[in-house]
Order: C-alpha cells, then sequence, then structure tokens
C-alpha cells in the first residue's frame, strides 16, 4: 500500500497448513488466524504443464513513483515485482493458510512468547550465487527496523540489538514483551518481509533475491521484465522463461489486452470488464470470493467523525447488500464493520443491518440533522468509486449529503494519505491481530482513522500474551465488540478478488486472501 505521509514507506501483505513444520502448540490460535471454513478452489491446471515462453500479465494502479525495493512496496504492481524477485519466511497462500517459505519452521524459544527462533531451509541461494544464511535474515529485519518500513509492523516488539545467529541457519528473535502473533503477522505482512543478502543496498543495486524470476529491466509505471531463475529452489519452477509485468491505466485497456492476446492474465479488474470476459472466447473470468475489505475510513480525531454516534449513523444509513450488487456487480459478502472472517476468532454474531430512523436519531443526537462531509475517493482498486458513489447516493435517506472527491491515485497516496477526514482504503486479508497491528493502534504505519484508544491497545497486548486459545479468543471477541460500535471503519463488504485468464495459460488458483494473480504466484503460472 502507499506511502504515509511521515514515516512508513509501503504497505501490504500474507499462511500450508496448520501442520507445517514447527508451529508450536503454545501459539496455539494465533497461528492458525487464517484457517477457513472453505477451502481453496481447484487450481486450472493440466495434467502436464509445458515449460518455456514468455508469460506477460497486466494489472492495475501504478506510477512513475513505483518501487523494486522489496521493503518499500506501495502498490500491487510492486509486490507483483517483488513476489517474482524474493521470497519471504512464510506468508498466507491462495487459501489464506500459513504456508513456509525460506523458513522451515518458526517457534518460541523454550515456549517464551517473548523470544522465537527462525530455522531457515537448507540449500537455497540467492541469484547472485549467495547461499541464504541466519545473517540475511538479521540484515533484513534490521534494516526495516532501522529505517522505518513498513514491515516492523510484523516484527513488533523484536529487539534488533539482541537478534543473533545461533547457528547459520537458526536466528534467535528476542521481544521486549510477549508477541504470541509473530507468525501471523510474519505472513500476513510478507509483502515487506521478503529476505535480501547480508549488506546488500536495494538503493545501490539490482535486485537480488531467492525467488523464482531474475531481475532483467525496469520502467516504473511501465513495464517489468524478469526471466527464469535456474537454481530456484522449488524444484521445477518457475515454468515460464520470461515474465513481463505490465501497467495500465484503466480497467478498459486492461481487459482489452487481455482479449487481443497482448497479455494473458490481468488482475485488479472491476465488475463491468469480468462481465464482458465472461463472454468473450478464449477467455476465463475467475472470480475469487475474499476476505479482503475496501473499508470507508472516518477520522475518530476530528468533527463530525470524533462522536460515536456520528459514526454509527453512517454504518446505520448503508445499505449493505443494494452497495455490493450496484458498486461491485455482486462480486462481494456482506460484512458489518468488522475484518478478518477467515481467522477462528472471529465473532460472527456481529451484524449490522440498515436503519435509517436510527440513523436519523442518532444524528439528531448529535445535532447533525443536516450534515454535509466530503469523501475522498480515487481508482485505487476494485471498485472504489462506485462504492462511494452508491454510497452518496445512500446517505440521503439519512439527510446527510456526501460530496465526492474524486482524485487521482498518485493525488491519493501523495502527503494527504492518511489525513483524509472521511476517505477508503483497501487491505487484503490479515489475521485479526496482524490487521489490529497494520491499522488500528497509535503505531499502526496506517492508521486512517486515527484511532488511539489506550484500552484498545492493552487489549491487543494482552492478547498476544495470552497463551490460552479460549483466552485468546474471549480477547479478540472484545476488541471487535469495539470495532462494532465504536470504531472508525465502515465495512459494508468482503469484496471478491476479480481476475481473467487466457485459455493457452494455466496452473492458476482462486485467492482468499484478495492479492490479485493467486497471490502473484507467477512461478506456478504455465502455457498449455
Amino acid at each position: 500500500m502507499p506511502e504515509p505521509a511521515a514515516a512508513v514507506p509501503g504497505r501490504r501483505q500474507f499462511l500450508a497448513g496448520l501442520a507445517a513444520a514447527g508451529v508450536a502448540a503454545s501459539a496455539g490460535g494465533l497461528l492458525a488466524a487464517c484457517s477457513g471454513p472453505v477451502g481453496a478452489a481447484p487450481s486450472h491446471a493440466a495434467a502436464r504443464p509445458r515449460r518455456g515462453g514468455t508469460l506477460t500479465v497486466g494489472l492495475t494502479g501504478g506510477s512513475p513513483a513505483d518501487s523494486i525495493d522489496p521493503g518499500k512496496g506501495v502498490t500491487y504492481l510492486d509486490f507483483s515485482r517483488d513476489n517474482a524477485l524474493y521470497d519471504p519466511l512464510v506468508l498466507l497462500n491462495a487459501a489464506a493458510q500459513l504456508e513456509y517459505k525460506l523458513a522451515e519452521q518458526i517457534t518460541p524459544y523454550r515456549g517464551s512468547l517473548s523470544e522465537w527462533v527462525i530455522r531457515l531451509r537448507p540449500g537455497i541461494t540467492f541469484h547472485s550465487g549467495k547461499d541464504l544464511t541466519a545473517a540475511d535474515v538479521i540484515w533484513t529485519f534490521r534494516r526495516i527496523l532501522a529505517g522505518a518500513l513498513a514491515g516492523h509492523v510484523a516484527l513488533g516488539p523484536a529487539d534488533p540489538a539482541g537478534l543473533k545467529a545461533l547457528d547459520p541457519r537458526t536466528v534467535l528473535v528476542p521481544m521486549t514483551r510477549p508477541f504470541g502473533s509473530f507468525v501471523d503477522q510474519l505472513a500476513a505482512f510478507f509483502v515487506f518481509l521478503y529476505i535480501i543478502p547480508d549488506g546488500f543496498d536495494p538503493a545501490r543495486e539490482p535486485p537480488d533475491g531467492t525467488g523464482p524470476f531474475v531481475y532483467q529491466s525496469f520502467s516504473p509505471g511501465q513495464r517489468s521484465v524478469f526471466t527464469r531463475n535456474p537454481s530456484y529452489w522449488k524444484t521445477g519452477l518457475p515454468y515460464a522463461d520470461t515474465l513481463e509485468v505490465i501497467d495500465f491505466p484503466d480497467t478498459v485497456s486492461l481487459a482489452d489486452a487481455l482479449i487481443t492476446g497482448v497479455i494473458q492474465a490481468a488482475g485488479t479488474l472491476d465488475g463491468p470488464q469480468m462481465a464482458q470476459l465472461a463472454n468473450t472466447p478464449g477467455v476465463t473470468a475467475f472470480p475469487s470470493q475474499t476476505g479482503g475489505i475496501i473499508p470507508f475510513t472516518m477520522r475518530v480525531d476530528k468533527p463530525p467523525f470524533r462522536d460515536v454516534r456520528v459514526r454509527q449513523a453512517m454504518r446505520l444509513l448503508t445499505d449493505r447488500p443494494q452497495l455490493i450488487a450496484s458498486a461491485l456487480d455482486g462480486h462481494g459478502t456482506v460484512a458489518s464493520d468488522v475484518f478478518s472472517p477467515y481467522d477462528p476468532g472471529f465473532d460472527r454474531s456481529l451484524h449490522r443491518f440498515q436503519d435509517i430512523g436510527q440513523a436519523k436519531f442518532l444524528l439528531s443526537q448529535a445535532g447533525q440533522e443536516n450534515l454535509t462531509v466530503t469523501l475522498t475517493t480515487s481508482v485505487i482498486t476494485t471498485g472504489t468509486v462506485a462504492m462511494a458513489t452508491v454510497l452518496a447516493e445512500q446517505a440521503r435517506a439519512a439527510g446527510v449529503t456526501i460530496r465526492l472527491q474524486n482524485v487521482p491515485a498518485g493525488t491519493f497516496f501523495g502527503p494527504g494519505y492518511l489525513q483524509w477526514d472521511f476517505s477508503q482504503d483497501y487491505y487484503p486479508y490479515s489475521p485479526y491481530l496482524a490487521q489490529v497491528a497494520y491499522s488500528m493502534l497509535p503505531t499502526s504505519p496506517f492508521n486512517e482513522t486515527h484511532t488511539s484508544d489506550p484500552a484498545y491497545t492493552s487489549l491487543y497486548r494482552q492478547a498476544n500474551a495470552a497463551a490460552s486459545p479460549a483466552l485468546r479468543t474471549e480477547i479478540l471477541h472484545q476488541m471487535q465488540h469495539y470495532d462494532f460500535t465504536q470504531g472508525g471503519y465502515i465495512i459494508p463488504a468482503y469484496v471478491d478478488s476479480l481476475d481473467a485468464y487466457s485459455d493457452t495459460i494455466g496452473g492458476y488458483t482462486a485467492a482468499r486472501v484478495d492479492e490479485p494473480l493467486s497471490n502473484f504466484d507467477y512461478a506456478h503460472f504455465y502455457f498449455k
């Protein structure tokens, strides 16, 4: 995600099976945070993938400010490139489950949630030929912490001075306080935690990762070209010889490029393009039901949203099914202003329905019967402007006037980002505590609502210190009740991820996390 105005340069996020080696029982539900009730859809794969060819994919949302520094990604285009070049320790895979990558296991040290041990896989090399070692993890962590990069959220209370290599493949990570969600946080924020070589400076050197593709060229806001890594640690992958990632200015030109064969895969589409592509020969429109959110964000520290009655009124005037049908062309699932629906600690008893009468009553109580507010929106992801337009229409029934300020993406993510009084943002799915760390604490890099409640922050720390899954769930429910009754988000839907593919390729799969193109898993894409 984009760069906060004052400090943190990036944002965005991601777990195969809780039985993955090394997940300690003492970490309980926090390590299971993304096991959802529904499995991933089957991959569109043939029995014999063909090796070779140039895989060309398209996305929207890039700009001349795009970065190829793995610690400073700000857009889907950035994360797309980084995921081709680098690997994280762990991630949330397309099924929203924990998957170990460079790490073989991550466990509490001697049962303590205040110290963690990371054990690396053997035999992994960087593109330069250097072996992956504990020193690389320590270098990466210290760079992130020292530079206040967005990845510092996942490292939480890690003590950079205390990081220690126990042997060439093992890292001790001491914490200044219990951090039971450490593995969840690493997985959810993997796009900020790609491991780079010890001593490597992305600002001065070409990319050097452990990922499936090797850097060839990068033109910000236009195109990136990478070639197959012949020494990739996952035997037989990737299938394609070359990967090209093209930036498109809008979803119309993106869809046209897929139809005409310029690209073989398109992500970040909108509903109208999906409808068009669903009836296009040689193309498969491929929506994925996800836990991703596009929240409307209300600053709780400034009027009129400082008054909780106004915030609740705005939520009550929202007709969620109608918004999904109109703004998202049906590509979404009703949500009730609480995030992280796949987390085992998610409180499924919280439901909110439109109630215009109660919304008017609360506005009257707050002295805001004829409330007028400005909503800043932008084409930053699927459906944002359409959602803003529909909400403005719905608000009229409660006597609220919402004036839309539609700005370019570069402006939206410029100095005003995180400062708008009433705006929008987008997040792929994260486990609950990871999302809280992302956006709901005074220390969060993306606290658009400016939430700063000591009691809520205390609950977050209590949850990280809880060894009992039952106690942890109880605390999470308290936090979600706060989100539901006092928070600054309007979350009307869990939004589908809208991708489409040429029938000439396979290897893609549904992605519940809400990262485009199977979580940018280009290593598995192949030509039929």
